[in-house]
């Protein structure tokens, strides 16, 4: 989703992107196959805690073309279920820690971005953080604190704890993907003040951060594996990089797949699968 200065992030038309899912041998990406199987925005691809399921953003048909449920695909049966079935839209679906849940952030009927918790087993939902909005984005770093990309004048990065009042502001003028540090534990964000645009590392115990390294020009999608390895997309390519390493190493090039400008991504270690988004080219 292309960010551009308004209210709400999600407030405007949605590109045609898929989610395709790959495995990595040897840090290599094998050839990519497509799980999203409806039209228009299939987005912001997520695993389950243990890997068996990717969440992502799924685009629904009819309406105005930008209400969007959350989808559940199984790696085992190689089927899509539906996560949420609602009139609302619900985007950016992460597992909660410690819980059979998915975060999910929901622009209500009167455009209201709020973070909420879906009950995998039975579909309810309750609201985390009503007094944080209009969400953008989101990352849990702990069992009970999350790092939120916050709407304003200027998008800023803030963390909170559940059942606390208030709110630390981390850094503004960020980008959306959020992650955090599988050795580290520090939050992992992108800060637009530099150019080309950087990873950024915050340590919540210190309240320091610390410049990772640049991204692509014009990029502000990233993830981290396990191994605390870097992945990023630029065009039709996939590269990664360490932190000890002085630039990106590419990993492949999908295009002869049928796809091209590369988005956000995903990657576990137990599958050793990689998820990534992107635009097709057939």
């Amino acid at each position: 989703l292309s960010l551009t200065i308004t209210t709400h992030v999600y407030a405007q038309g949605l590109p045609t992107t898929d989610v395709w899912l790959a495995e990595i041998v040897n840090e290599l990406p094998g050839r990519p196959v497509r799980i999203s199987d409806g039209d228009g925005y299939n987005n912001q691809p997520h695993f389950s805690t243990g890997g068996e399921v990717v969440y992502y953003t799924r685009e629904m048909p009819g309406g105005d073309g930008s209400q969007t449920d959350v989808a559940a695909y199984n790696l085992q049966t190689l089927t899509t279920t539906m996560l949420t079935d609602t009139a609302e839209s619900e985007y950016s679906p992460t597992p909660v820690p410690n819980r059979n849940a998915v975060s999910v952030i929901q622009a209500d009927l009167d455009q209201k971005q709020l973070l909420w918790a879906i009950d995998v087993s039975n579909g309810e939902m309750d609201l985390l953080f009503p007094d944080m909005e209009p969400v953008g984005y989101h990352a849990w770093f702990s069992d009970d604190e999350v790092a939120m990309f916050i709407l304003g004048d200027s998008f800023t990065l803030q963390t909170a704890r559940l059942n606390h009042a208030g709110a630390r502001v981390v850094a503004d003028n960020i980008g959306r993907s959020i992650r955090k540090h599988p050795e580290t534990g520090e939050v992992l964000f992108v800060d637009k003040n530099h150019e080309p645009w950087e990873v950024a590392a915050f340590d919540p115990a210190t309240g320091t951060t610390r410049r990772v390294m640049s991204l692509f020009p014009g990029s502000e999608d990233f993830t981290i594996d396990s191994a605390g390895d870097y992945w990023t997309g630029n065009g039709s390519r996939l590269y990664m990089r360490s932190e000890d390493d002085d630039r990106w190493g590419l990993m492949a090039d999908v295009s002869a797949f049928g796809i091209n400008n590369i988005s956000r991504l995903a990657v576990h270690h137990k599958t050793g699968k990689i998820a990534l988004v992107g635009e097709s080219t057939d």
